[in-house]
């Protein structure tokens, strides 16, 4: 009897006792299932904290002086070693194509007379123009602030959609127009708005937008050059001390490129400092300790669960022993005929293979589908209870291949194991004595 016969066989001896058949199956489908359920919930978060982050724009790295390692205790920094303004230029001088660097610092509050006549506060923040990468799609009216308006220090800005409302009768006029925005020190500063971008609901919850009484109440970001910040304060790059700067790379470059040359511009200022050293904060290590942390915790708690297949690997065994006691009339005739004990052995062993191959892709498929109803039920309470951080948050299932593969695999093999002993059992039984049992 050929390979193909046997299955055959198989699923018609499966066919005839559907019912037992089930029964038989279910220790491993709940086993299988709660394996694939457990690894499609620990890879979709995996995945949805790839997603938040690339969302968030972490591909930057952010370099500051700290202190190094061996050392403890407080310790004055040397002004020649102060991260300024001029260090990060000079870097970026030396690999223009390369590395780019983000700047966002608050100027100061200032009040704004409205054109009918009402005052209302704003923050104003000095950006470059690499700070709005991660903002692009939330400028809804002309452009935000770029890099010709950082070097020729231009007096524009990038204002919001509840400024627009505050100051203008029209908000449709706003771009092009001229605001005086006079600051908490006395000086007034005239910028030219150039676009207009819209709040999040994380933004707008940050801000109160939905607490305020009034419109006016409503504090709103303003955002210009920060060369021009600089220029308006009278100071110069080398004068402008950084507690931190963060160095992003295009498209030209690569992370660990940007590390060795953020590390070979600072290694000549610190070499001989024993006790400082320009730090490189990594934030996707972060994302990497907790895909770490996570994966090992999926995996152990997996193998818990797979401890069930050795339970359904037992009735496997239970139920092929009693089907091989039902089936000795027919094990006895197929002797008689000229089967040998190696075709009686591979029909209940492929008998049993099939079960549980069965059980696992019914496993599978349950499994898949507890993770996506648990995507959803995490999507409606996320939306439900906190929806100012539902657009930051990327969703998303994905179902670990290499754990369905292992699953299927492993299913086959508690057939192959636990079915191998009835099929050696009735593949030695006396032809004479199965004729004549009753």
């Amino acid at each position: 009897m050929n390979f193909l016969e046997s299955i055959k066989m198989a699923f018609t001896s499966l066919a005839i006792n559907k019912l037992r058949s089930f029964l038989t199956m279910l220790g491993i489908i709940i086993g299988i299932s709660a394996v694939i359920t457990i690894t499609t919930i620990g890879n979709s978060i995996s995945q949805t904290l790839s997603g938040t982050f690339d969302q968030l724009g972490t591909s930057k790295l952010t370099i500051y002086p700290d202190i190094r390692d061996d050392n403890d205790g407080y310790h004055d920094l040397p002004d020649d070693e102060q991260l300024t303004l001029e260090m990060v230029q000079d870097l970026i001088k030396r690999h223009p194509n390369e590395l780019t660097y983000s700047c966002n610092t608050l100027y100061q509050g200032s009040e704004v007379v409205s054109e009918n006549g009402n005052s209302f506060k704003t923050l104003m923040f000095g950006v470059s123009d690499d700070y709005f990468d991660q903002f692009k799609k939330q400028i809804v009216k002309g452009r935000a602030v770029s890099k010709g308006d950082m070097e020729e220090q231009k007096y524009t800005c990038l204002v919001s959609e509840i400024f627009t409302q505050q100051y203008f009768e029209h908000p449709d006029d706003a771009i092009g127009s001229t605001v005086k925005f006079l600051g908490a020190d006395g000086t007034n500063v005239r910028l030219t708005i150039v676009g207009v971008m819209e709040y999040t609901d994380l933004e707008k919850n940050q801000l109160g937008v939905n607490k305020a009484k009034s419109i006016y109440d409503i504090r709103t970001w303003v955002f210009f050059p920060y060369n021009t910040m600089l220029k308006i304060q009278g100071l110069e790059p080398k004068e402008t001390i950084l507690e931190a700067a963060e160095i992003g790379w295009t498209k030209n470059c690569d992370k660990e490129t940007a590390k060795l040359y953020i590390q070979k511009y600072f290694e000549p200022i610190y070499r001989n400092d024993e006790v400082w050293e320009m730090h490189i904060y990594d934030e996707a290590q972060i994302f990497g300790m907790i895909d770490t942390v996570l994966t090992v915790v999926t995996v152990a708690i997996s193998v818990i669960a797979a401890i069930s297949l050795i339970v359904g690997g037992v009735g496997v065994m239970n139920i092929m022993l009693v089907s091989i006691l039902e089936r000795t009339r027919e094990i006895g005739v197929r002797k008689a005929l000229g089967a040998l004990n190696g075709d009686i052995r591979k029909q209940f062993v492929i008998e049993a293979i099939i079960i549980c191959l069965t059980g696992g892709l019914i496993g599978v498929i349950i499994g898949i589908m507890n993770g996506v109803l648990l995507s959803k039920i995490a999507s409606l309470l996320l939306t439900t209870m906190a929806p100012e951080y539902a657009e930051y948050i990327v969703l998303t299932v994905q179902p670990s291949i290499p754990a369905i593969v292992i699953s299927l695999g492993f299913s086959m093999l508690t057939g192959l194991i636990f079915g191998y002993y009835p099929a050696k059992r009735a593949g030695n039984m006396n032809p004479i004595d199965a004729l004549r049992y009753e």
